[in-house]
Order: structure tokens, then sequence, then C-alpha cells
């Protein structure tokens, strides 16, 4: 870089004019505030709502929610809030956004452990998953996220001291090219070590998920047959194939959409980490991935929660007693969960038709 390119950075940095908010900005910050709406909700079902709700193998929910929450309000943040001309600011904002971005990773994880754990070990489930076990799990979850991808950044893990910023605007680097060829150009100020991180991470995670998800579908395959062994023709029972294709698309889907939704974002990444000389492009178009991985966080709740009927019922609930209470009352919820009472009661009190292997079709809501 020669003495004209520097002064051009130096010069790009001391711009005070405002920066213009881009279409992808737009259509993230919409996402996330209904993101924001969507996770609270399920929050305050889980806090207010029936008491089944708040035991252990829920928090791994809040958790997801609470992460994905925070992700929607970072996302808001890191477009309104101002931040100054302080490249060590967009260290803090951006590691944040990080952070709230892999526990949610990390919650999913947890998720996908949880259902594995359900079916697997059945017998042994409370025992294994205690209470303790689970407060634990959910805070080294938390701890790795904002360690790695916040604390050491904040300590030195970055290019803070090799760029310049515009006052709430974009950042370049005002040293050498040698010297910023180690620092990302679609996330500025960190390094391109800190994303390699983030996409190891990543991937490791879709490993993870697959195999807890591949052997949930072995296992409860297994056990279905196994009930159905007696019967005649079993591999040609058409409940039989309904069931173990409707858990396969649930499953296919809960990987997919994930794995879909962070691909742009991953993609981008690893060419920034691939590519060597300075491209602006590679910039300009993190703002239009970061759009797939917001709808991520919007669809989680969608794909975790509400699919549970008995969150689904309580977060309808939660809507209802907002929108025309203004309050959630104990009354209300001991009202409606009497009620519920008498009519399961009452369901109960009826002949069972259905047989013993349609659980596993609804293993995902449990």
């Amino acid at each position: 870089m020669n003495f004209n390119e520097t002064n051009a950075n130096l010069e790009f940095c001391n711009n005070t004019t405002p920066r213009s908010l881009s279409i992808a900005e737009a259509v993230a910050c919409v996402i996330s505030v209904f993101t924001v709406v969507e996770n609270m909700i399920i929050l305050l079902a889980i806090i207010k709502g029936p008491v089944s709700l708040r035991k252990p193998p829920y928090w791994f929910i809040a958790s997801l929610a609470s992460a994905d929450l925070l992700s929607g309000i970072e996302v808001i943040l890191a477009i309104f809030l101002p931040v100054g001309s302080s490249p060590l600011s967009r260290v803090a904002l951006k590691g944040m956004a990080v952070v709230t971005f892999i526990a949610s990773i990390n919650s999913l994880l947890l998720v996908s452990f949880d259902r594995y754990l359900r079916i697997a070990e059945h017998a042994k489930y409370n025992r294994i998953l205690s209470r303790k076990v689970i407060i634990l799990l959910i805070a080294i979850s938390w701890a790795v996220s904002f360690i790695m991808f916040l604390i050491v950044p904040l300590v030195g893990w970055s290019c803070q001291a090799n760029y310049c910023c515009r006052n709430n605007g974009l950042c370049i680097c005002k040293e050498a090219e040698s010297i910023c060829g180690q620092c990302s150009q679609s996330f500025e100020p960190f390094t391109k070590s800190y994303i390699v991180t983030g996409v190891v991470y990543f991937l490791l995670a879709v490993v993870i998920m697959t195999g807890f998800y591949s052997a949930l579908f072995r296992i409860v395959k297994k056990k279905t047959f196994e009930r159905h062994k007696h019967s005649n023709h079993v591999s040609a029972d058409p409940k039989f194939k309904k069931r173990e294709l409707d858990l396969a698309k649930t499953l296919a889907i809960t990987l997919g959409i994930f794995a879909f939704c962070w691909l742009p974002v991953v993609a981008l990444f690893i060419a920034d980490i691939v590519i060597t000389k300075p491209v602006k492009l590679l910039q300009k178009a993190f703002d239009y991935a970061l759009v797939p991985t917001v709808i991520n966080s919007l669809l989680n709740p969608i794909i975790y929660s509400i699919r549970l009927p008995k969150m689904r019922e309580t977060a309808k609930r939660v809507v209802m007693c907002g929108l025309f209470s203004g309050s959630i009352s104990g009354s209300h919820w001991a009202s409606t969960t009497s009620l519920n009472r008498s009519v399961r009661r009452k369901t109960h009190s009826k002949p069972k038709t259905s047989s013993r292997g349609s659980k596993s079709s609804d293993l995902l809501s449990n």
C-alpha cells in the first residue's frame, strides 16, 4: 500500500457523511423485530404458563429462545446504535452479535442431544439429565460463546489496531496490505482466524446434529418395527411407512433449514478466507448473507417450540391475554389449566384406538 492509498483510506474514515441504510439491513431489521416478538412470546409461555413447561427439559428451549431473542436485538442495535469511530466498539458490538448466534447454535445442539437421549435412554433420561446437569450444560454453552467469540477478541484477537472506521459507518485497513492480509474483509475488524473458527464451529455443529438425529431415526425405526413384528406384512403396512416417512421429513426439515439459512454467510466467510487481495464486494455482501441467519432465528420458535402442542396452546393464550386483558393473570392460567384437566379426563375415559407405535410420529413434540 503506497502513501497516496494510505491517505485515501484515512480520508475515507474521516468522512462524516451519515451512513445510509441498505435494503438488506432494512429487511434484516424488520425480520429481527418479528424475531424479538416471537421469542418473547415463547419465553413468556414458559415463564407464565403451566408448571409442566418449566420442567428442566424445557430449559433448552428457553435457552434457544433467549439466544434468538438477543440475536434479533443485536441485529437492530448493530444497524441503528451510534458506535462512533472506534474499531474496538465494532469488535464489541459485532462480537456480542456473534455470541448470540453461537449461543443459538449451541442451544440447537443441546435440543438435538435432549431429543436423542429421551428416546435412546428413556429409562435413564431423568438420571442422566438431572436439573444440575441441564443448568451446567446451558451455562457451559453460553460461557463458551462469550469467552471464545467476545472476550478473546476484545483482549487482542482482532485487527482493531490496523483499522480506522467512519463515524457509525464502515471500517477500512489503514496499514500496509501485507498486515491487513490476515484480517477479514467481510467481517472487519476481525482476523481471518476468527472467521475460520466460526466456520469450523458451524460445520462441527451440523455434523453433531446430523449424528444425533440420524441415530434417533434409526432407534425409532427399530422400535416401531419391533412393535409391529408380530403383524403380517409389516414392511408394507401403510401406517408404518407413513410414520417412518413423517419422521424422516421432520428431521430433514429441521437440519435442512438450519444448514440452508447459515450457508450464505459460511460460504462468504470461506471466500473471505481464501481470497488474499482486497475485494470490496466481500464487505458489501455480508449484509445480504446475514439476512438468512436472521430468518433462522425467526424460524427456530416455529420448528422447536410452536410445533409442541402444549407450547402452542400456551403461546396462543399469551398472545390473547396480551391483546385483550393486558396482563397474564394467575387466575386465567388456573382456570384454563383446570379446564384442560377436565377435558383430558373425559378424553382418557374413552377407549384407546391408536396403536403404541403412533408415539414415534410425535417424538419431536415431547
